[in-house]
């Protein structure tokens, strides 16, 4: 049977675990396309033929892919961006879109802990690889999970802000942001790896945290 057990599969290409009180983050080691990720599992020629749609439809057919928050800039070169969860079970799948290709940035489970949001999404805002400057609007779609990591609160349900009333003026308030998530209770467990996205123009002090490969 094509893709059976494909739940545990698709946990290989994440080796690196973060545990913290609250669940645990997984990563992987290099830069992980969704493409690549799948192929990287297909183990057989049937396998192989099921991925020859869009494979973020080909996930979406079998687990619910909800989008987080929606990145939105004025300029005409890089107008959107949107982090999205994959949830397998007990698991979250956190995914980076710029709308052409998607992007495995971690999981997390549990996958309705709030803290463990925070910290994904927050290194996932830092990294200029991703977002280069500061979004003028936002669509903060679940402040459920996420409810203050923008400043909103659960009454902005599903509402586009702009960026300026919660992150200040440009780009000095948005570094500031930034540095005040990342060295305030993030940074009481987080030893960042040096590995991937996570490497990227990361302070050297972060606090510490258990790290193991797993199989």
């Amino acid at each position: 049977m094509a893709w059976s057990s494909i739940e545990e599969k698709l946990k290989k290409a994440l080796t690196l675990t973060i545990s913290f009180p609250t669940g645990a983050i997984w990563l992987p080691v290099a830069r992980l396309t969704i493409d690549d990720w799948l192929t990287s599992i297909a183990e057989t020629d049937e396998e192989l033929r099921e991925l020859n749609i869009p494979r973020i439809r080909f996930l979406q057919n079998r687990w619910p892919v909800v989008r987080l928050v929606d990145l939105e800039w004025d300029d005409q070169f890089s107008n959107r961006r949107f982090i999205a969860a994959m949830y397998v079970f007990q698991r979250a799948y956190i995914l980076f879109s710029d709308w052409s290709e998607y992007q495995v940035i971690a999981a997390i489970e549990p996958k309705d802990s709030p803290s463990l949001y925070q910290i994904v999404i927050g290194k996932l805002l830092e990294n200029r690889s991703f977002i280069r400057t500061r979004p003028n609007h936002i669509w903060h779609r679940r402040p459920d999970l996420v409810p203050e990591l923008f400043g909103m609160s659960a009454g902005d349900f599903g509402r586009k802000q702009n960026a300026s009333t919660h992150l200040g003026q440009p780009d000095q308030q948005w570094k500031s942001f930034m540095s005040d998530v990342l060295g305030g209770w993030i940074g009481k467990w987080l030893n960042m790896p040096e590995m991937g996205f996570w490497h990227e123009d990361v302070p050297q002090s972060m606090g510490r945290t258990e790290s193991k490969e797993s199989a």
